[in-house]
């Protein structure tokens, strides 16, 4: 959905991340001073500063420690640079100023300046909290503080006029009022231990701070909801695509999930789906090359205004210069592997091993067979379907989404399919391309093939797919990402050795070394993709957020049970192995034939 940002911020995120720090700080310091100023014995200040001898009003001091305790709440919302968290800030420390001078007895300058001073420094920098809060969630939070504020007060009443006679002699001393109030402000009265009225008085605080705690949770709540485009935005969306749509995995910045941020002059398109406060994107903003700066300019205000974090997922190589300029981190997770189909051909020594493995499949009897959108065989499709179900079930049981395609039963009329069948028309396996419109090209996406196909069968699917499309007028086509393959030996910092140690601790290491091996046969160009984040920090909810949008029916529940399910498995199956004698080496050899 398109939202424009109201304003560009003139400052850098270190900037903006130092000034939010230092005042949220600050101001829970002076809500802590506050707090502490009931039970701390007070300083005298008669000598250095003088003193103001004003009548204290009855009770300042304890609204004193609330608004001290607010405060302290609301110095989290400052970091993270909350415009709600700052109007109620500046009303509270206006309040503060005020309850100091009220304080009874003498009270010291010190406070109440400190107080005046952080109000005017909120004031000037008001620019740097701009943060929005979820507006139902912001109104739902107002009014449970109104309501939660009126209960307490309507419950205690009720309560006094139940328990009358428990309160009785001391309404003789304070009057009726009197005892109101001190019920509210949580003065201790001499009630009787054991009694209801002495329980009554015990849980009138726990009330109060629990629709006070509700409440502003409820403020300060990052935008979690966003709206999905309209028909006239996606077709916007699909026409971008086609003309700009220059990375692999451009072409999925059309489907359902997606929500759309718009440039100001509507040129460039940045797809994402929202994960928790993270906001995800699909590839990099499509749009002239021109307007790709200012776009991402506009979107880094936009995620900041949100309260969100962002992430950019499978960014090009030759767009890194662009992210570095806005003070973006970046981490390599990989490359595509390029095939350039006018230079592609299965001659020569370095094909050799995909020569020899598709004339094995082709000895079996394999031939390939291509369709544009639907498959029109019945009987084909019926065991496309089987073969995906299986596959589907050995991978934890569900398709992956955000930048992969899906099994479709009804069939995208501008994808490619290709099946490898035999003389009885049974499939052995099947690849799916979609459409890199930038590029004149096309990007592979789906490849499985049935538990029993013939030797050679992918090797024999992706060459003729490739001269398929090559005979169609495509420039390159796209293998797809092989994760954690360095082919270009680019410098790794140690940040990327960190996240590479714990992918080869806790990923499969053997799906991706294999994966990298048997794209490596067809003699691609490597082109190296990258993570890009603003702040190290976020690395962790970057991360689950990544992976929620590709699994879109995780929890962390399911997440662990079904990591644990994977080394149980994988434990039993070298248990068994290993007593049965029939362990192998992983070798290069026995990695190029996994598939």
């Amino acid at each position: 959905m398109k939202i424009m940002p109201k304003l560009s911020l003139p400052f850098s995120d270190d900037t903006r991340m130092i000034v939010r720090l230092a005042i949220g700080l600050a101001t829970g310091l002076v809500g802590l001073a506050d707090m502490l100023s009931a039970i701390v014995p007070k300083l005298n200040w008669d000598i250095p500063l003088g003193v103001w001898p004003i009548v204290a009003y009855h009770g300042a001091q304890k609204l004193t420690v609330v608004v001290g305790f607010f405060l302290v709440m609301l110095s989290y919302g400052l970091i993270r640079g909350k415009y709600q968290a700052w109007n109620i800030t500046i009303v509270l420390l206006i309040l503060s100023f005020f309850l100091h001078i009220l304080r009874r007895g003498s009270v010291p300058v010190l406070a109440a300046l400190t107080a005046l001073a952080l109000t005017i420094l909120l004031s000037l920098l008001f620019r740097y909290f701009q943060a929005r809060s979820d507006p139902p969630s912001v109104k739902r939070g107002y009014i449970v503080l109104v309501l939660g504020l009126g209960i307490v007060v309507f419950y205690t009443i009720t309560g006094f006029v139940v328990h009358f006679e428990k309160f009785a002699p001391l309404v003789d001393q304070f009057g009726i009022s009197g005892v109101i109030l001190r019920l509210l402000t949580n003065t201790h009265l001499q009630v009787p231990r054991g009694t209801q009225a002495f329980f009554f008085e015990r849980a009138l605080p726990m009330l109060c701070i629990s629709a006070v705690l509700y409440g502003m949770i409820s403020i300060l709540r990052p935008v979690t909801k966003m709206l999905l485009p309209n028909e006239e935005e996606r077709h916007v969306v699909a026409s971008n695509t086609r003309i700009y749509g220059k990375n692999s995995i451009s072409y999925f910045a059309m489907s359902e999930e997606k929500s759309y941020f718009f440039s100001a002059s509507r040129k460039v398109v940045i797809a994402y789906v929202l994960e928790g406060t993270v906001a995800v994107v699909a590839g990099d903003p499509i749009g002239p090359e021109s307007e790709l700066a200012g776009a991402l300019q506009e979107f880094k205000a936009f995620c900041s205004q949100q309260d969100w974090s962002m992430v950019f997922w499978q960014v090009r190589n030759d767009l890194v210069d662009l992210y570095h300029t806005f003070g973006m981190h970046l981490l390599k997770i990989g490359e595509d592997a390029v095939i350039n189909t006018q230079t592609f051909t299965l001659k020569g020594g370095a094909m050799a091993n995909v020569r020899s493995s598709a004339k094995r499949a082709e000895k079996e009897g394999l031939q390939v067979v291509f369709y544009y959108g639907h498959v029109q065989d019945v009987e084909q499709f019926v065991q496309m379907e089987r073969i995906s179900q299986s596959w589907v079930a050995q991978k934890g049981g569900s398709e992956m989404g955000f930048s992969m395609g899906q099994f479709d039963c009804i069939g995208d009329a501008e994808q490619m399919t290709a099946l490898a069948i035999d003389n009885n028309n049974r499939v052995h396996a099947f690849v799916t391309f979609i459409p890199i419109y930038g590029r004149k090209g096309w990007g592979l996406d789906l490849m499985r093939r049935a538990d029993r196909c013939a030797p050679g069968t992918m090797e024999l699917l992706l060459a003729r797919s490739i001269e398929f499309l090559k005979s169609c007028g495509a420039e390159m086509v796209s293998l797809g990402l092989a994760p954690l393959s360095n082919a270009n030996n680019e410098d790794a910092s140690l940040l990327d050795s960190s996240i590479d140690l714990l992918t080869h601790r806790f990923g499969n290491l053997k799906d991706s070394q294999s994966l990298f091996n048997f794209k490596k046969k067809f003699q691609p160009t490597w082109e190296s993709r990258y993570l890009v984040f603003s702040h190290t920090l976020t690395l962790p909810k970057v991360g689950w957020a990544l992976y929620k949008a590709h699994q879109q029916d995780a929890t962390l529940l399911r997440t662990i049970r079904g990591s644990l399910k994977g080394w149980i498995k994988s434990y039993e199956t070298i248990k068994e192995k290993v007593t049965t004698g029939t362990l192998e080496v992983l070798t290069p050899r026995s990695i190029d034939q996994s598939y």
